[in-house]
């Protein structure tokens, strides 16, 4: 199974908890409910046939935002498949702006607390609020684009107005692993695939995501032009931690990031490698730890 299969499954139960908090997609509370944090940490593969259940519950309540956790299980082997740490937040329709939770949802979130078991926590990822003082340009002057990599690759494309809800604003994709703003088009899916390279002595390879986290920082409008912008902010013998900013070319505000820690998988003998020196050469000239 894919990463995506265990997000759905994932957003599914936080659907499911967010409307038992009085916080149904079609009863909003006066706004739009909205997954502005989301860190997935992928534990162990599962293979289709499996059953997968996912229990969770919430972790802190504040203001503005509920924090809830989840875990992707397969009860038949007594595996974790996949963790998240997701935050929730109401967002005002004709506006975009971040509204206060009604008490009543407050109370009712307070109720479902769980505590965050160690399997749970980020292992490589900062949890920490990320930068946003960024601009793009710099990042543009620094970072050349490098189409071997779709994690590199930069692109470019302006907000349709049939991808936009009744007020303007872009509507979620649900592509959390594009920045979850633009999904790739089939043409894109039959043109690039998986991500799959050669190395240096002949070996297939491939990368395996360990975490991921999409941050989402403000809403975006028909009509502005998107660009995102792909580097690594960190580098190991075997792995990487890429991440992808997306800012509004228009306006030049950090749109949201979506970080990426993968390893490299020896696609033939299934089994982590270290980075060949081909290819971690062009992701060292890529390498932007000052960044972070």
């Amino acid at each position: 199974m894919n990463v995506r299969c265990y997000m759905e499954r994932a957003m599914r139960a936080n659907r499911r908890l967010m409307s038992d908090l009085g916080l149904a997609e079609d009863t909003p509370a006066g706004g739009r409910l909205a997954q502005i944090d989301i860190y997935c940490r992928y534990h162990r593969e599962q293979f289709q046939g499996s059953t997968l259940t996912v229990n969770g519950g919430v972790l802190s309540v504040g203001p503005e935002a509920i924090s809830t956790y989840y875990e992707v299980l397969n009860p038949a082997k007594g595996q974790v498949a996949a963790t998240y740490i997701v935050a929730n937040a109401l967002i005002a329709p004709a506006t975009g702006e971040t509204l206060e939770l009604p008490e009543a949802v407050r109370l009712a979130a307070a109720a479902e607390r769980v505590e965050l078991p160690a399997h749970g926590r980020a292992r490589t990822i900062d949890l920490a609020d990320p930068r946003q003082d960024l601009a793009l340009e710099a990042l543009a002057a620094r970072l050349i684009d490098d189409p071997s990599d779709p994690m590199s690759r930069r692109s470019e494309w302006t907000v349709a107005a049939e991808s936009c809800d009744e007020h303007g604003f872009l509507v979620d994709s649900g592509a959390m692993m594009f920045g979850g703003w633009r999904p790739p088009s089939a043409e894109e899916m039959r043109q690039h695939g998986p991500m799959t390279f050669t190395g240096d002595e002949g070996h297939r390879l491939g990368w395996a995501s360990l975490e991921t986290r999409m941050v989402r920082f403000g809403p975006v409008r028909a009509g502005e032009s998107l660009c995102s912008i792909g580097g690594e902010i960190s580098l190991q013998p075997k792995v990487r931690h890429s991440r992808r900013w997306l800012f509004s070319a228009t306006s030049g505000r950090l749109v949201s990031i979506n970080d990426n820690v993968s390893i490299a998988l020896d696609l033939d003998a299934r089994r982590p490698m270290d980075i060949p020196p081909t290819i971690r050469g062009r992701l060292e000239s890529r390498h932007v730890p000052e960044f972070a």
